[in-house]
């Protein structure tokens, strides 16, 4: 069953919702600055998310009409893998309206409204990179009676705009909102000891997804390119 959507949410944070939020965005920061793909930080500049508070939605969404057709929607807890991709198709992305425990900083095992914010919604402000994210919604939309097909796409979103890096010369970038949104998960896919093999779908298609833990490895891309053609690749093939 898919998440009940939802229309209002500002007035539902607590005084300890700011603090988390403006606790979280102190720490992630200084963090992607140094660590994320260009295309990130440009999305995030154009975003321009509040340090100091949890955004209101609809003051979100008023700023991102600038950039595109892209709004996000609030949703009650996880939509399913169609009902995400007919939003993406549509150009609405959902957000978890809950916020994270204090003691959560470094790690939530759910996601929430930073993860989705400020782990993925700089790339919906960023023509090229919303692109990205239209085509899977469009592909998942088409085949959304295909549940074989809807979790291998869902695979390759987690491998790449969720958990995936990319390499930059000799220098490793994180491209996963949920590695930009996660101080534990960021140093822990950034370390020299990483476990990161390079992208493979096979590969992708063919292993376990465990969303709710910090990764054991996590697969290195070229660019974005890649993550096109792979999606080609998965649309031919099925």
């Amino acid at each position: 069953m898919a998440a009940q959507l939802v229309t209002r949410t500002a007035e539902r944070y607590r005084p300890d919702d700011h603090l988390v939020w403006s606790l979280l965005h102190r720490q992630q920061a200084p963090l992607v600055a140094a660590s994320a793909v260009d295309d990130y930080l440009d999305g995030l500049d154009r975003l321009g998310l509040p340090a100091d508070h949890v955004p209101d939605l609809d003051a979100v969404n008023d700023g991102m009409a600038v950039h595109g057709d892209w709004r996000f929607v609030g949703a009650g807890g996880m939509v399913d893998g169609a009902t995400f991709f007919g939003l993406l198709a549509d150009r609405r992305f959902p957000v978890t309206v809950a916020m994270r425990r204090r003691d959560e900083l470094a790690f939530a095992e759910l996601p929430d409204l930073f993860h989705d914010l400020f782990g993925h919604g700089p790339y919906l402000a960023n023509p090229r990179t919303a692109d990205l994210y239209h085509r899977f919604g469009r592909l998942g939309s088409r085949r959304a009676d295909d549940p074989v097909f809807v979790e291998q796409l869902q695979r390759l979103l987690w491998a790449t705009l969720e958990v995936g890096l990319v390499q930059h010369g000799e220098q490793r970038k994180a491209i996963g909102g949920a590695i930009l949104s996660s101080a534990s998960e960021l140093a822990r896919a950034l370390a020299p000891g990483a476990l990161a093999p390079r992208f493979d779908l096979d590969t992708v298609l063919a292993g376990p997804v465990d969303s709710f833990r910090l990764q054991q490895h996590y697969f290195v891309l070229g660019g974005t390119d890649e993550i096109t053609t792979a999606l080609d690749d998965l649309e031919m093939a099925g």
